[in-house]
């Protein structure tokens, strides 16, 4: 029996793409959240995922942004430029498929009982990185041994009293420094962390034939290398750390 877990896409169909090539037989899927934004990748994205048919599908950040555009108005003119130009152009398939995710909570999937949340907490509270304080990760209110989460794009665990908190990282968007996708399995209830390579080649076609950034040329040469780089949104701290440790 085996579990794909999957978090933050992003927009990458590529990278998307390339886990479901590297697992067989895959019995059931969970997805974290973060499907569609900010890739230039939406509507492959969006079909690829719902070809999954996840048994679950967490509610992120940015997929609350696909439903309500007020959510980044006031984000930086290229940051909104590029989500308008992304969600008018979406499949209204993958609009209403979005708005039927699930909050976090309690859930059962291939036998196991786990408590799924998409990861974002408290601003008060420092994120869930692998350097977060215990009170970060008992923000999720788990009731659950098993706890998986994402948004934060470090593939990373950490055991507090009885309770095992994973991240499976991010499949498109890393942010350690390397470039490949990250994500999770269970198999037969045992959890294992798994990256993969892959070719980008369509996404950074994609992104190069994206008509709204004609107007903004400095951030699309950013986004392409971030992504080549492994650092999702720039080489800096804490990720440079995180790289230097060794996480992914």
């Amino acid at each position: 029996m085996k579990t794909l877990i999957i978090s933050d896409i992003h927009g990458n169909a590529d990278a998307l793409r390339a886990v479901v090539d590297a697992e067989d037989a895959i019995d059931h899927t969970i997805f974290l959240g973060d499907a569609l934004l900010a890739g230039p990748q939406a509507n492959e994205t969006a079909a690829i995922l719902q070809s999954l048919d996840p048994e679950v599908c967490v509610m992120g950040n940015h997929d609350e942004e696909v439903l309500d555009r007020s959510l980044y108005a006031s984000w930086p003119d290229e940051w909104v430029a590029l989500h308008d130009w992304i969600l008018d152009r979406l499949d209204a398939s993958a609009y209403e498929y979005i708005q039927g995710y699930s909050p976090a909570g309690r859930y059962t999937v291939g036998g196991v009982d786990m408590y799924l949340h998409h990861g974002e907490i408290d601003k008060s509270l420092p994120k869930i990185l692998p350097n977060a304080p215990n009170e970060s990760f008992l923000a999720l209110e788990s009731d659950q041994p098993l706890t998986l989460f994402g948004h934060t794009h470090v593939q990373f665990e950490r055991q507090i009293g009885g309770t095992r908190y994973i991240n499976p990282g991010s499949v498109g968007q890393p942010r350690c420094g390397i470039f490949h996708a990250c994500y999770g399995v269970i198999v037969d209830g045992e959890y294992s962390p798994k990256q993969v390579t892959y070719d980008p080649s369509a996404w950074l076609d994609a992104l190069a034939n994206l008509e709204v950034l004609e107007a903004h040329p400095k951030f699309r040469e950013w986004l392409k290398d971030s992504l080549l780089s492994g650092y999702g949104i720039g080489e800096r701290e804490p990720w440079t750390s995180f790289a230097a440790e060794g996480y992914f």
